[in-house]
């Protein structure tokens, strides 16, 4: 017989369930009752004396539990996983917060739940590296921007997050400097700094820190992903280009010519093939000539035959060096084909060093220190065998009346791209190319907005007092000009200023505008921002 059998006799004689009974006999077992145990067998295994005087025990009672279903039983959080707590956070965050006042800007703020609701009153420090202002104040300010149909509401009394110093991310102390950002699809920030390291950003912490590939990062540049297998984001500088996931997994370097480093980066879709994307670079030149290399004078024929020798090889790296600047490599990724490590390249010749590039809706936009803009149609076509990559010249501009050369492209509205012009120190002025539409603008340092369709400047902003480094378009429409390290100012644009006046009006040249105060790294959010799409621009450290 087994114990369960002898139990089930037992709730016959007594009515205690199996469940509540614990039966002992220590001359047969010890402690109590094992549920795999035969009673049969204990009771043989015994002596004859043992066998004929068994006292077994038997402790329990015929009370029944009252016993309610498993989700309708009180938890404990010590019992609760990670994902049921969140979902617990989450819930009582709903309760205490309508949906309209509910924002969520991915690298600004925490996720949904209680930690927003950190109970500070002022600034005060999340981490190491980040400090800013109370979760729920920050909420509660983009709450009342999302929910106000009044964009002029003034921003002084501090209802509005405009001009607002919300967070500060990275170590102001930090000998490194940081050079560029850029923001990821899913709202993660991607910082570059000069001492060779790639930071990201996301809810209020640094959740990666990587390294490049060379000496320092000058750009990083978010890539155009349709695909979770699809590269992320690319980190430039020191001779090298890296390719990264959305994780900061490295996926390949790249490296440039010797002597040179990249000088802007822009990626896109290619002209009919959604599903193939491009990388375009452009360089600079790196290596320094010695100014005392040739400083001694020959003593005799054999040192001259060897210093004509040594400057005839530093005539050809010079060539060399000035040609790959004028040159502008350009890399097409298949998304379809997500696991070849392998990249088409196709290289676009220039007439003159190329400064910048920018992507214009599937165009590739290229600016060089003469003051010129070529736009070129990237298009591949397939044969039986293989791929044929093209680049066409469509249109050039010239910018004339004032020697200037590109510094920044910035795509900022359909068709119109931001020039930031910077005086030309060359000795010689080229003649334009009979093919460019002509521009004539009357300053030689500040921002162009050009109209790319109609080729004509539509406005000038001339309010820095050093070369413009730094513009970003905002998702209202509105626009962030940041001056050199001789003017230090951020200035707010307003659209229906710069770009909301009839094609057809003359040249607007504006001198004023907004000056933002918060110094170092500050986000900057508008009512209209959608979700996951933070703003910031950066100093020392941070």
């Amino acid at each position: 017989m087994s114990s369960q059998d002898f139990k089930t006799q037992i709730q016959i004689l007594t009515g205690v369930s199996p469940s509540r009974q614990k039966l002992l006999c220590p001359k047969l077992w010890k402690g109590a009752l094992k549920d795999d145990e035969n009673i049969l067998y204990l009771i043989q295994q015994a002596s004859e004396d043992i066998s004929n005087n068994l006292v077994i025990t038997l402790i329990g009672s015929v009370e029944t539990l009252d016993e309610k279903p498993l989700d309708n039983r009180p938890k404990f959080l010590e019992d609760m996983t990670a994902d049921e707590i969140k979902e617990m956070e989450m819930e009582q965050y709903r309760q205490d917060y309508d949906e309209t006042d509910v924002v969520d800007i991915t690298a600004l703020q925490k996720a949904p739940g209680l930690e927003r609701n950190d109970g500070k009153v002022g600034m005060y420090q999340y981490n190491r590296f980040v400090t800013g202002l109370p979760q729920h104040q920050i909420n509660s300010l983009l709450a009342k921007q999302k929910n106000s149909k009044d964009r002029d509401i003034d921003a002084a009394d501090g209802s509005q997050i405009d001009n607002v110093l919300a967070m500060t991310m990275g170590m102001e102390l930090r000998k490194a400097y940081i050079n560029s950002l850029a923001v990821l699809d899913d709202g993660t920030i991607v910082s570059g700094m000069d001492d060779g390291h790639v930071q990201l950003w996301r809810r209020c912490e640094m959740i990666r820190d990587l390294r490049h590939a060379g000496g320092s990062v000058d750009h990083v540049l978010k890539f155009p992903s349709s695909t979770p297998d699809d590269p992320a984001f690319i980190s430039a500088g020191g001779g090298a280009i890296s390719i990264w996931s959305e994780g900061g997994q490295r996926i390949m370097d790249m490296g440039s010519a010797q002597g040179t480093t990249s000088a802007s980066l822009a990626a896109g879709i290619v002209h009919g093939h959604s599903n193939i994307k491009y990388l375009a670079s452009c360089f600079s030149i790196t290596r320094q000539i010695d100014p005392n290399q040739f400083r001694l004078v020959p003593q005799n024929e054999q040192e001259m035959r060897r210093r004509l020798e040594a400057e005839a090889r530093e005539n050809i790296i010079q060539s060399e060096l000035l040609r790959v600047s004028m040159c502008i490599r350009v890399w097409f990724y298949n998304s379809s084909q997500p696991s070849s490590n392998t990249l088409q390249e196709t290289l676009i010749q220039h007439d003159s060093p190329v400064t910048q590039l920018e992507d214009m809706d599937q165009y590739l936009v290229c600016g060089d220190e003469r003051g010129c803009m070529a736009t070129f149609r990237l298009s591949i076509s397939s044969s039986s065998n293989q791929s044929t990559i093209a680049a066409q010249e469509e249109s050039r501009l010239q910018l004339v009346g004032q020697r200037c050369a590109i510094v920044l492209l910035k795509r900022i509205a359909d068709n119109i791209l931001a020039v930031s012009i910077s005086p030309d120190q060359g000795q010689q002025e080229d003649a334009p190319s009979q093919s460019a539409t002509l521009l004539r603008t009357s300053i030689s340092k500040g921002v162009l907005l050009i109209d790319m369709q109609q080729k004509t400047i539509r406005t000038v902003l001339n309010a820095h007092n050093d070369v413009v480094r730094g513009i970003c378009p905002l998702p209202n429409g509105d626009v962030l000009t940041a001056g050199g390290k001789m003017d230090a100012k951020v200035l707010l644009w307003d659209r229906d200023e710069i770009i909301g006046r009839d094609e057809d009006s003359a040249v607007l040249t504006l001198t004023h505008a907004i000056q933002l105060k918060a110094p170092g790294i500050y986000m900057v959010l508008r009512s209209s921002m959608p979700h996951n799409t933070p703003l910031g621009r950066s100093t020392s450290g941070g």
